[in-house]
């Protein structure tokens, strides 16, 4: 097989696991063809930096080892250029990875890496800012935002979250332009996405997919409490789209008039005017 120069950006910070075993299992675990090299990131928005790098220095691949605010923070440096995104899963929720049956246990993403096989696949733009998975509205945003000044990680700590959040929480009003048509909608979630899940296997967007050149827009509409353990089952059994409370449209391109708190794959972001969002078909060369 051809030779390969990758290079690894490690999070140190992401989700639970220490990623020491795993670093060390590479010089074990990976083929002859594949020289490497080992970077922590230090900082935010430093995996896209050691990303831009690395396309000058004639890598192959780059890849993500931490969870999806890694993964964006390195795929979208690699948008529309000829070097491939590789993921050894360790965050929180790795709806990306699991989206693209990237397997969680970190050997067998490793011999993924050592096949590499790639497929280009869509991504799309916030205000221009790359997102890979999901960008949101509502309450996901809301817990995403809370998560995010936790000193606690993994998805014990989300759900937790989730569930004092919950109560107390209004639904809000929207104004949407979905491909130039208006819609105005009380929702207790909007998602845009691009793939299916937010991470865990709650699968936000059961019908998504990351090559068909269109974004979802995914609403929660309100619902009575009772309906929460339904609304969940559905989540979590990638079922939502048979839930009364949910619609999804398909779309190129998404205006959000005079938007506040949102989140972009799971980061949280925060704006006083209006977010227009884009698909941006067949931009990013993975390794899957």
């Amino acid at each position: 097989m051809e030779s390969k120069k990758v290079l690894f950006v490690v999070n140190p910070i992401s989700g639970v696991k220490s990623k020491k075993a795993a670093i060390e299992l590479l010089s074990s675990s990976l083929d002859d063809h594949i020289s490497y090299t080992v970077v922590d990131s230090e900082r935010a928005n430093h995996p896209t930096e050691l990303t831009n790098q690395a396309i000058v220095d004639g890598y192959d691949a780059v890849i993500a080892l931490g969870g999806d605010g890694t993964v964006n923070e390195v795929g979208r440096a690699l948008v529309n250029s000829r070097v491939a995104l590789g993921i050894l899963p360790f965050g929180s929720g790795n709806g990306f990875a699991r989206h693209r049956k990237i397997p969680i246990i970190i050997k067998d993403a490793i011999e993924l890496i050592n096949q590499f096989s790639t497929k280009t696949i869509d991504t799309a733009t916030l205000n221009g800012e790359v997102f890979l998975t999901t960008a949101g509205l509502g309450f996901d945003a809301h817990v995403g935002w809370k998560f995010s000044e936790s000193r606690s990680r993994g998805f014990l700590t989300y759900s937790q979250i989730a569930i004092n959040e919950f109560i107390g929480y209004k639904e809000k009003d929207y104004h949407l332009i979905i491909d130039g048509k208006e819609l105005k909608t009380k929702a207790f979630v909007i998602s845009i996405a691009n793939g299916g899940q937010y991470g865990n296997n709650a699968w936000i967007a059961p019908d998504a997919s990351m090559e068909d050149g269109k974004l979802n827009v995914c609403i929660i509409k309100p619902f009575p409490t009772h309906f929460i353990p339904d609304i969940l089952l559905k989540l979590f059994s990638k079922n939502l789209t048979a839930s009364k409370y949910y619609e999804s449209i398909e779309a190129k391109e998404i205006q959000i008039i005079n938007a506040h708190k949102f989140h972009l794959d799971g980061e949280p972001r925060e704006t006083n005017g209006d977010l227009i969002i884009q698909v941006v078909p067949k931009s990013l060369k993975v390794i899957c």
